[in-house]
């Protein structure tokens, strides 16, 4: 339920509680139809926002940003709607903060930063066409910034631009050499390219930069199974699957590498765990791309967070939580859950931050304690087990 539907809710169970009388039912009412309003304009806005094309902005005169220096850039100084548009990104209201952008850019055209969010936030939405217009933009207003565009090779890659996508990587890299994303996206074009033994140069470069990059491990498996060696194809896949055990890509080139060398026994169990992964991935996604529109989802959110636990992502999982828990503070039954999720991953400094959360929120709250002395009973915490089952016992008496 979200957070407008509930309050409407409560109004009317309130109403309920009261005698019944003209003016008790119209308040309700009100309360109700005014919540309803407000929804009803806010998925308006966001409907706008989105329809909204970044082909159609006006345009700044030319040079009017040449001197742009992004260091002199503050608050006080920034276009309001940009300072608005950074406030929706911080709550994840992508929509709201598209919408901000436009009228930033309306209001002062060209504006480099508001552009380059833009372009960001559209390939979050994974409009890859906008986003490369906004970054395009970007670039002809301020060109001696090419080294923050590698959002615009992302973008032609996602495109299918292959060629496009890696001359302006090493466009980003002259500028940028140490840019490790950008040199990922520089092997990803090559191999694209056909050319595995460059793309197999660059992810080696990546690795060297950054030996605990997952994806670059997965790729950089797949290359040589291309190139025909299975045996440092497996190596790479093994050390992808021990980076990201939830990635269903690391267990597809496991499986792939392993049937290669005819161990097929061990090939079909990483396809089943791949296969099953690959399950989770898509609702992952799915209810990522729901909230990226409805960022007030709250049965959504929790869900994501819960997923995430499924396969095992705690710093993924733990994210979803501290969200869940900031939208709904006082909530005993949200601080619950995510005790819950924390303590069934094995989070351990996690789970005794929840559990003091727990204590401060649940004070007076029955379910809090309960759950309390069990979390400390499984810890052997005999002292920390005594006093919650005192303050449960105490906390049940009328």
């Amino acid at each position: 339920m979200r957070p407008a539907q509930r309050l409407a809710l409560l109004a009317l169970l309130a109403a309920l509680a009261r005698p019944a009388t003209a003016a008790t039912h119209a308040d309700a009412g009100s309360q109700a139809g005014s919540q309803a309003g407000v929804r009803s304009a806010a998925e308006d806005a966001r409907r706008a926002a989105l329809a909204q094309d970044p082909r159609l902005l006006p345009r700044a005169a030319a040079g009017r940003w040449a001197q742009f220096d992004p260091a002199a850039l503050r608050p006080a100084n920034a276009p309001r709607d940009f300072v608005a548009a950074h406030a929706a990104l911080a709550s994840g209201d992508l929509p709201a903060a598209l919408g901000a952008l436009h009228a930033a850019l309306r209001a002062e055209p060209d504006f480099p930063p508001a552009l380059h969010q833009a372009g960001v936030v559209y390939f979050r939405l994974q409009r890859y066409g906008d986003a490369r217009v906004c970054f395009e933009r970007y670039v002809e207003v301020v060109p001696a910034r090419v080294a923050d565009t590698r959002g615009l090779a992302h973008a032609l890659y996602s495109l299918g631009e292959y060629a496009l996508a890696k001359r302006h990587y090493e466009r980003v890299l002259a500028a940028a050499p140490e840019d490790v994303e950008a040199r990922r996206g520089l092997a990803l074009a090559d191999y694209r390219l056909g050319d595995a033994e460059a793309a197999l140069r660059g992810l080696e470069a990546v690795l060297e930069r950054e030996p605990q990059h997952a994806d670059a491990w997965t790729w950089r498996s797949q290359v040589l199974l291309e190139l025909e060696r299975p045996e440092a194809a497996l190596s790479a896949a093994e050390r992808a699957r021990d980076l990201a055990p939830w990635a269903p890509r690391a267990w597809f080139a496991l499986a792939a590498a392993l049937a290669d060398l005819g161990r097929e026994a061990e090939a079909r169990a990483a396809r089943e765990r791949f296969s099953l992964l690959s399950r989770a991935d898509q609702e992952i996604r799915r209810l990522e791309a729901r909230l990226e529109y409805e960022p007030g989802d709250f049965a959504s959110r929790r869900a994501l967070a819960l997923a995430w636990a499924d396969v095992g992502h705690r710093v993924a999982a733990r994210r979803e939580l501290a969200r869940l828990a900031a939208e709904r503070p006082s909530d005993v039954a949200t601080r619950i859950l995510v005790l819950d999720v924390l303590d069934r991953l094995g989070d351990v400094a996690a789970a005794q931050a929840a559990a003091r959360e727990l204590e401060r929120v649940g004070a007076d709250s029955v379910a809090a304690w309960k759950r309390l002395e069990a979390f400390h009973a499984a810890r052997q915490d005999r002292l920390k087990q005594i006093e919650a089952g005192e303050r449960w016992r105490r906390a049940s008496q009328p």
